[in-house]
């Protein structure tokens, strides 16, 4: 090659060169610069990314409903229950003999295994008006049972409610009675729609963090409720990976039929009055009016209030009377006599 042809390759060379690195200048602000080595985004602020990490993806985009508020068997030989893990909010409340029940507050995705179902008891019923659901029990006490006549509560009863009524429970042969009585929410509502009630209308909720804030009060990671039965002490685990807290029976993970640990997204220990009824310990919890809480959520716990007019929906608020916002997600209340032990 001549001079003359090595000059001009060189002079080609550099105003290529020079097009290329104008066009990349021009083009920089329009390329990502956030690409992994498997060709998809890593930047933590891209909407998709956050979805993924939230602990309950789409808990606002379920289809809601009337809530059915299903009273749940909580005794040793009821576990490992099923339908705690899809209720909107699962309120545990104390019974007779130290033991706990549950009234889950189911509003939204179908569930084929609902059970163990139990009696009700005159409280349940003030937790069934609160949200207003219609309420699924098994028979119950006397002054449920007047409580349900009186108010007007839309129920299905499965002792008491008749043929129609029945015919959408079952018994399973693996607990024995009368920790085996289950149903369906699909069969319930067939059976709430031949009862002629309204499945249009679904609870009230409470107030929700926006996603990037983070929950106010003091740290707290570990919560543990003494129910006087000790069979029945509770105790969750925030874990700060997942954002949820895991629910224990004493030392032992709370699993659900499908063996999966139960988990919530808040926890709120609610502290009440109450009175016996009867000589076998049969509890009147005062679930309406003021008294104390505490709201466990992302956590964190504040020192909070609760306030109820009869039959309608509590709420919580902090020391300067401002609602408490909850994260999004399953929400457990604790309803506590005044005098419980709480380690947190």
């Amino acid at each position: 090659m001549n001079l003359k042809s090595l000059i001009k390759a060189i002079l080609i060379l550099m105003i290529s060169f020079g097009i290329g690195a104008a066009g990349f200048c021009t083009a920089r602000p329009y390329l990502q610069d956030n690409i992994s080595i498997n060709g998809t985004p890593t930047d933590p602020s891209e909407p998709g990314d956050q979805t993924e990490r939230l602990p309950y993806p789409g808990w606002n985009e379920r289809e809601r409903q009337r809530a059915l508020a299903v009273v749940i068997d909580n005794s040793p030989n009821a576990r490992p229950q099923s339908g705690l893990e899809l209720a909107e909010v699962v309120i545990e409340v104390p019974v007779e003999g130290g033991q706990t029940r549950f009234v889950a507050i189911i509003s939204g995705e179908d569930q084929e295994h609902i059970g163990p179902i139990r009696s009700a008891r005159s409280y349940i019923v003030d937790l069934a008006r609160e949200y207003q659901a219609i309420l699924v029990h098994a028979g119950g006490a006397l002054d449920a049972l007047a409580s349900i006549k009186d108010q007007k509560i839309n129920n299905l009863d499965e002792i008491n409610g008749g043929s129609n009524v029945a015919a959408a429970f079952w018994r399973v042969t693996e607990k024995a009675k009368p920790h085996n009585l289950y149903s369906s929410s699909d069969s319930l509502r067939r059976a709430a729609i031949n009862a002629k009630y309204d499945l249009s209308t679904p609870p009230a909720q409470r107030g929700e963090l926006p996603l990037i804030q983070e929950a106010e009060g003091k740290v707290s990671s570990d919560i543990t409720v003494f129910y006087p039965n000790k069979l029945s002490m509770v105790r969750y685990q925030y874990n700060k990976g997942r954002m949820l807290y895991e629910r224990f029976m004493g030392e032992q993970p709370h699993m659900t039929a499908k063996g999966e640990q139960l988990t919530a997204a808040n926890v709120i220990v609610q502290y009440v009055s109450y009175q016996y009824i009867d000589g076998d310990g049969r509890l009147r919890l005062i679930m309406y009016g003021k008294g104390k809480a505490l709201i466990f959520s992302g956590g964190r716990v504040i020192n909070a209030s609760w306030d109820k007019p009869i039959g309608k929906f509590t709420k919580y608020t902090d020391a300067q009377g401002k609602e408490i916002l909850l994260a999004q997600g399953p929400t457990w209340i604790e309803v506590v006599t005044n005098a419980t032990r709480i380690e947190y």
